[in-house]
């Protein structure tokens, strides 16, 4: 059963998400009631059109309401083969994805200092402040990245070293947000849905500690092995997946198609210098969020088009 929040990250790459019943088939109903009780899913109007269930030609139409002289109101919609097909009315409920409760469950699990503000309408959230990484950053939250009026919603960005920018959907083109790429965090990479809204904050530290900190004076704690071996897949898909973007970019270009290298767990593991046996295990039973992003990025040209970190 997919995650539910799956259906939340695929709706950020669209302009006014809303879903319908069909939309939310395959996640539970448990899932759907967090989702719904969080405010993430908010009761919208009726769906107007429908597709046909009655036939097999997949057709859309209007929506036809009839009331009867006892009261009952019942739908329609016409079909060619079936004259007309009778529509539930629990068939055309719909929710409109609201991404705010999900960044105001992100700034108490990072732990901001002011309330969540809303700065672009559906697009820009401020979150305060946090301090992460031993430091007290700014923290925003940004969607449609990549959409053609990028630019101006960036504007509305802060800008230097200082800011952390989480990102909904598509990332953003390098060099469009002018923010250190370690500070630009995929939310999706660090926020799951399990009994509530949980936020990796160890990730988002990790991440931010990798590439930004100093060394450290005092001798650091000793990983484990699985976490080091981790720790070094995720920097070599990452340097893979840059690598793979501007094959892709060029291929683009020139109007021709790239054929993407499958990357295998042996490959990983020499370029690592790790057995294959240790790679296998920290990617089955690691539960770094970011990790299996990583994985399905390498798998995916469109993720790697859009890869922003």
């Amino acid at each position: 059963m997919p995650d539910a929040l799956d259906i939340v990250w695929r709706s950020a790459n669209v302009p006014s998400p809303v879903l319908t019943v069909e939309d939310l088939v395959g996640i539970s109903p448990a899932a759907v009631k967090g989702l719904i009780e969080l405010g993430v899913l908010r009761e919208a109007g009726p769906a107007t059109h429908v597709v046909c269930d009655g036939c097999h030609d997949q057709h859309v139409e209007r929506v036809v309401m009839t009331k009867y002289p006892n009261g009952q109101t019942r739908f329609f919609i016409p079909c060619p083969e079936n004259l007309r097909v009778e529509v539930p009315r629990e068939r055309l409920r719909q929710w409109a994805v609201d991404f705010a409760p999900l960044l105001a469950a992100l700034a108490r699990g990072v732990g901001t200092t002011e309330m969540l503000t809303e700065v672009v309408p559906g697009r820009v959230w401020n979150l305060g402040r946090a301090s992460l990484a031993g430091k007290s950053k700014p923290i925003w939250a940004a969607r449609g990245l990549a959409w053609p009026d990028a630019r101006q919603v960036v504007a509305a960005l802060p800008q230097g070293r200082s800011p952390i920018l989480f990102f909904l959907g598509h990332g953003p083109d390098d060099g469009l947000v002018d923010v250190p790429r370690e500070a630009i965090i995929e939310l999706r990479t660090v926020v799951q849905m399990k009994d509530g809204v949980i936020v990796d904050r160890e990730a988002i530290e990790r991440q931010l500690a990798d590439v930004a900190a100093p060394p450290a004076v005092k001798q650091p704690k000793k990983q484990s092995q699985r976490d080091a071996t981790v720790g070094a897949l995720k920097r070599e898909l990452h340097e893979r997946i840059l690598a793979f973007k501007s094959a892709i970019r060029a291929a683009d270009d020139a109007d021709r198609t790239y054929d993407l290298p499958v990357v295998k767990q042996k490959d990983l593991a020499a370029a690592i210098k790790a057995t294959e046996p240790a790679v296998s295990r920290a990617i089955s039973q690691s539960q770094d969020l970011e990790l299996r992003v990583l994985l399905q990025t390498i798998e995916n040209p469109d993720m790697i088009r859009k890869y922003a970190r």
